[in-house]
């Protein structure tokens, strides 16, 4: 067996320690390339930032405000703004979306054009930030592709579908824009947009010519208007006095009312008093009558006691004359009547039938039967 040759440390050591020295030099360049690269994102309560991966595509998402750390040769990191946006196309240079004129141009349905400056509100739907990156791309070209320039498509499309004087009526436009919000969101959707407003902030302007024609038809509306309400005046002033007179008529058919309400309480009291003088006079003839009556009665009943008594006195005292005793009175009753009475004349028969004599005062007289 062969001894081991001694190792030659000083060697070794002059090997290994040019070799750290590349590698620390190595190390080093890498952190200074990974240092070079690191990015921070900020993402505030306004904003939803996005995360774009260069090698894969994956997309990030982040909906929290907060910092974000991320290697810059790698990824890319965009924020968007969720809050509720306003984009201005005026007439007026330098204020609006653009520096230029920037109003829109309408050609109505008969022809005419009118300018009219659109302001329109929108935001995005956060939950939808991957498919606004995905179909907008990065950036504010979401701005400029949907919120402006669609928008601003649709809403001439709807205003070109009224007349130019359809056009001046406010409510009328107003309707074509609400028509023209629910068509730019149903195709705006799928891209996570959503306007919530179109207006006309201002007055439209048309051609001079028109604007004079317009200002003469204020004029004649004005002129029209006041007929109107001179003659609404003049009617609520006869509705006035007919009122008044109405009133009047009330109270003075109220008043009659009442007065003849009065008169049949005082007739009706004054048929009540008669009533009780006439009850009160009727049972007072009628108390005096029954006493009359009652008086009266009595009275026939004494007279019929009295002539019942008389009766039956004659009646006892013909029973009385009926015999001997009452043929008795009756001669002794001739003969009072023959006492002192002189007879003259002389007897004769003439035939054989009965004779009478009648002695009267005076001459002698006789008569036959």
């Amino acid at each position: 067996m062969k001894p081991r040759a001694p190792v030659n440390l000083q060697a070794l050591q002059s090997v290994l320690g040019s070799g750290l020295i590349w590698l620390a030099v190595a190390f080093l360049l890498v952190m200074m390339l990974a240092f070079s690269t690191i990015r921070i994102g900020a993402v505030s309560g306004e904003q939803v930032g996005i995360l774009l991966d260069r090698i894969s595509g994956d997309i990030e998402v982040i909906d929290q405000s907060g910092k974000k750390i991320y290697n810059g040769l790698l990824s890319d990191f965009y924020v968007l703004d969720k809050t509720l946006q306003t984009l201005e196309m005026t007439e007026v240079k330098g204020r609006g979306d653009r520096a230029g004129k920037d109003d829109l141009k309408i050609k109505t349905k008969d022809g005419s054009d009118v300018y009219v400056d659109l302001k329109v509100q929108y935001k995005i739907d956060s939950t939808m930030a991957r498919e606004v990156i995905t179909t907008s791309g990065t950036g504010d070209h979401y701005k400029k592709k949907w919120a402006r320039d669609y928008t601003r498509t649709v809403s001439r499309n709807f205003l070109g579908e009224l007349t130019t004087e359809e056009f001046y009526d406010s409510s009328k436009r107003d309707a074509r824009l609400v028509l023209a919000r629910t068509e730019v969101n149903e195709k705006l959707q799928p891209f996570g947009i959503r306007i919530d407003s179109i207006v006309i902030p201002k007055r439209p302007h048309f051609y001079e010519d028109y604007e004079a024609m317009i200002k003469k038809k204020k004029l004649a509306d004005q002129a029209v208007l006041e007929e109107q309400s001179k003659a609404m005046a003049a009617k609520q002033r006869q509705q006035t006095m007919i009122v008044e007179e109405t009133n009047r008529k009330n109270v003075a058919v109220e008043e009659y009312k009442g007065e003849m309400q009065r008169k049949v309480i005082a007739a009706r009291a004054e048929a009540e008093r008669t009533t009780k003088e006439a009850d009160a006079y009727y049972e007072q003839v009628t108390v005096a009558a029954s006493a009359k009556l009652y008086q009266m009665e009595k009275a026939a009943e004494g007279t019929l006691a009295q002539r019942s008594a008389e009766a039956e006195g004659i009646q006892a005292m013909n029973k009385a004359l009926e015999g001997e005793g009452g043929h008795n009175m009756v001669m002794l009753e001739y003969a009072k009547k023959l006492n002192g009475m002189k007879i003259l004349g002389k007897p004769f028969t003439v035939q054989g039938h009965i004779e009478r004599f009648e002695h009267l005062k005076g001459p002698a007289s006789t008569g036959r039967e």
